[in-house]
């Protein structure tokens, strides 16, 4: 079994072959997570051929990612370096683009809740999802979550 192997690469190194536009709100929600709760996923990188302009590896997977680490002034990001051809890189990154969901209600019940038994208090839960504090309430009641 191939095991991933997460490593840290320097942002610089990785060059974003098909850079893509994502609205400032979307981008906003991006960084508030990865400021409250911190990288979930690595990004996806294939090493890359010699180039005069420096940069060592592809951007398979993670280009709204590497930007929230830039607004963050972070200067290193975790990656998964994969050895595939061109067009797997290209599939892999259109799969992950159409998976990209907003989170359904059992996805978020459960984050909730998994948050709650680390011992996050409802207010800390509501600002780590963006959430407004009472729909946490409506998730999981006061006397369930303070206790």
């Amino acid at each position: 079994m191939n095991q991933e192997q997460v490593v840290q690469i320097p942002i610089a190194d990785i060059c974003i072959v098909n850079p893509r536009y994502r609205d400032k709100l979307a981008f906003d929600k991006i960084v508030h997570n990865i400021d409250q709760v911190g990288l979930k996923k690595p990004i996806t990188v294939s090493r890359r051929q010699t180039h005069s302009d420096g940069f060592k590896y592809d951007l398979v997977c993670g280009q709204g990612r590497i930007e929230a680490f830039l607004a963050l002034d972070e200067t290193v990001i975790p990656a998964i370096i994969v050895d595939a051809p061109k067009e797997e890189r290209y599939l892999m990154s259109l799969i992950e683009n159409i998976a990209r969901r907003p989170p359904g209600d059992n996805d978020l019940i459960r984050e909730i809740r998994s948050l709650r038994e680390r011992n996050y208090t409802s207010k800390q839960i509501s600002e780590k999802l963006g959430l407004h504090f009472t729909y946490v309430f409506e998730i999981i009641p006061c006397s369930i979550m303070e206790n």
